[in-house]
């Protein structure tokens, strides 16, 4: 009996730790879908909802460039193109290929169109499926009102090939500041563009309220896709995208729209979950002025007409860097880039020795002649114990070292009895050759000249807010040593001390060197964009651009007052080499240079200057490819830029007298 009675507890025992351990595994399950469905359900939903829905993408306005003035440089222009919609196009081959000769011989109506070419793009876009029109290239885009009139009068006869509405960018002034808009083109032309940005993402949206499906996180929002528009070079370029707290926040570029369409298991929508109309990118204004830049470039356009010759002009506010104008020559229209380009054009542009897509202001490297005399001063006053009463004699040549290399000045008669203004204001080779010659007491040097150079923003890049920068050249006794495998030598200082040898500057340089003297010794980063209208979905407001100081020049108070000084003379002495700028109704300070490149050619024209003489506000460099003398070439453009700046009329009054053999 106790046997029994032993047995039954010990199954008594037994059933109650099954039933615990089955309400244990009960329990467990309760938890988890308490879990599931309280805590994590719309992640299910969301993911459950991803995998039957299609997003169907709408393209954004690119945004608008504009003048400091407002006017309109770069915008959009509506193009209509023909589009294939897979989830509507019929499965039936006989259909298929009555579809494509009826649009075969509508598109043919205007331009050539290959049958099998149209049935090839139109498979290729047929392999996939769902509701999102996809464009047919080449003869489908950019097409006229006929065709569009067309192709909608037949809508019944062909289903899933539909009109849609793209944008194009278009500049209203053609070759006006091309260079610096730079152009916006589809990303699919390069592709390696788009595999460089494909991954962006627009910044998050605010999340959606507690309780509901989140559609933005849904909705994977990449900033482009293949067919999106795309800066390339200048403005267009360099404002695509900019970083902010280490995201890269689209600029120009809109915020596409979308439609989000529950499909079927055969990729057919079903119903429209949710939308978003398309946004406008930012508006960017530039410190650029239309009016002085068409006027700068006409005067470039006259200055070279009728020869292989290019040429730049770039003015700058001497204290913020903002650029008013930024001017190459030859151009081209921006135009030419936003669809495609036939290739006879195209070998056209390629092969023009004067490389017209260059933007000579900032990417032509050229020796700077004589205006770099304001940098080899600087390091004179600094380095040496040259005074104002330290006169040279110029014969119209010296020779230096044991083979007795001729250095000539440009007047071959000389200049006699020369000081530092009179060298300044004549701009007299010799005063210079001797600063780094004498033995009155420790010359100039190299090392002085090469390091001033660099102080004054030569030889680097100036940081301008676009694309394409040359850094152009300073060169050194290492340089030299490793490039050219030779020592360097006395001829090498008295050449590089006129910006001549090795010496190469941009004209954007020069102008920032220019600036530097004008306004006390602040290298400035020059740049186009004065400010950025953001738009609402990124928050709005008006974001201005401050000006950034790369460095300030410690110089002695007077070293900077003296090269001013020479800068004012060389316009207002009766043998100053820049009268071109005098009697303009505003002091100008002014230094041509004419520099040589080969000696069979004509030199390279430069000039430089800044104005008011006492209140400096803008500074300008001038640059003319072998235009001769630099008061004669290029200061009178320089002439009509400060006059047009300044509100003076066209040019003013030109002295009658002005050097005809000078710098």
């Amino acid at each position: 009996m106790n046997s029994i009675g032993d047995q039954g507890t010990q199954f008594t025992v037994r059933l109650r730790i099954a039933a615990i351990a089955v309400g244990l595994v009960f329990a467990l399950f309760v938890g988890r879908l308490w879990v599931l469905q309280l805590t994590q359900w719309t992640t299910y939903a969301e993911g459950a909802t991803a995998n039957r829905t299609e997003v169907v993408w709408e393209e954004a306005p690119r945004g608008i460039v504009r003048d400091c003035n407002g006017v309109v440089l770069a915008e959009n222009r509506a193009v209509w193109t023909v589009h294939v919609i897979p989830a509507d196009f019929p499965d039936d081959q006989e259909a298929v290929d009555e579809i494509i000769v009826q649009l075969a011989g509508i598109l043919g109506q205007e331009r050539s169109v290959s049958t099998a070419d149209l049935r090839k793009q139109i498979s290729e876009i047929c392999q996939g499926s769902g509701p999102e029109a996809r464009p047919l290239t080449g003869a489908g885009e950019d097409v006229s009102l006929e065709v569009v009139q067309a192709v909608e009068a037949r809508q019944y006869e062909m289903p899933g090939v539909v009109i849609k509405q793209n944008n194009q960018r278009y500049y209203p002034h053609g070759k006006l500041a091309s260079h610096l808009i730079g152009y916006g083109r589809p990303i699919n032309v390069n592709l390696a563009d788009y595999e460089r940005v494909k991954d962006f993402c627009y910044p998050q949206s605010s999340p959606a309220p507690a309780g509901l499906l989140n559609i933005e996180k849904l909705v994977h929002q990449p900033i482009y896709t293949r067919n999106s528009l795309f800066g390339q070079e200048g403005v267009e370029a360099s404002y695509e995208l900019l970083e902010r707290g280490g995201v890269m926040v689209p600029v120009l570029p809109g915020r596409r729209g979308y439609y989000l369409y529950e499909v079927n298991a055969s990729g057919m929508p079903v119903r429209e979950i949710d939308s978003r109309p398309p946004d406008r990118g930012a508006t960017v204004y530039l410190a650029l002025d239309t009016e002085l830049q068409r006027m700068t470039e006409q005067a470039l356009e006259e200055a070279i007409a009728g020869s292989t010759r290019t040429a730049a002009a770039v003015m700058m506010d001497v204290e913020t860097g903002e650029i008013l104008v930024l001017a190459s020559k030859p151009s081209l229209d921006a135009n030419i880039w936003t669809g495609p380009i036939p290739p006879e054009k195209w070998e056209r542009i390629h092969n023009d020795p004067r490389r017209p897509m260059r933007n000579t202001a900032i990417a032509g490297e050229y020796p700077p002649g004589s205006v770099f005399k304001l940098i080899s001063a600087i390091a004179a006053w600094q380095t040496t114990d040259l005074q104002e009463n330290t006169t040279f004699t110029c014969d119209g040549a010296i020779t230096v070292g044991r083979h007795h290399q001729r250095f000539e000045c440009w007047k071959h008669n000389g200049h006699g009895l020369v000081s530092f203004y009179k060298g300044m204001a004549q701009s007299c080779d010799v005063y210079f050759y001797q600063t780094v010659l004498t033995d009155r007491f420790e010359g100039l040097s190299s090392d002085s000249i090469a390091r001033y150079a660099r102080l004054s923003g030569l030889g680097v890049p100036t940081g301008i807010d676009i694309p394409g920068e040359e850094e152009g050249h300073v060169p050194d006794k290492e340089w030299k040593a490793t490039v050219e495998r030779d020592s360097w030598l006395t001829g090498d200082t008295v050449n590089m001390v006129i910006g001549q040898g090795w010496l190469t500057a941009t004209p954007l340089q020069m102008v920032v060197a220019t600036a530097a003297v004008a306004n006390g010794g602040k290298i400035l980063q020059p740049r186009v964009v004065h400010k950025i209208q953001w738009p609402r979905w990124l928050g709005g407001g008006v974001e201005v651009l401050e000006p950034v100081v790369v460095r300030r020049l410690e110089l002695a108070p007077e070293t900077l007052a003296r090269v001013r000084k020479g800068m004012r003379l060389a316009v207002t002495r009766p043998h100053g080499t820049a009268q071109a700028v005098g009697g303009l109704g505003v002091a100008v300070a002014g230094k041509t240079g004419s520099a040589e490149h080969r000696r069979d050619r004509p030199t390279h024209a430069w000039f430089v200057c800044f104005a008011p003489y006492q209140q400096p506000k803008y500074a300008v460099a001038v640059f003319v490819w072998e235009g001769g003398h630099g008061g004669t070439a290029a200061a009178p453009i320089a002439r009509r830029m400060l006059a047009a700046a300044f509100g003076l009329g066209p040019g003013g009054r030109v002295s009658a007298h002005l050097p005809s053999a000078s710098d």
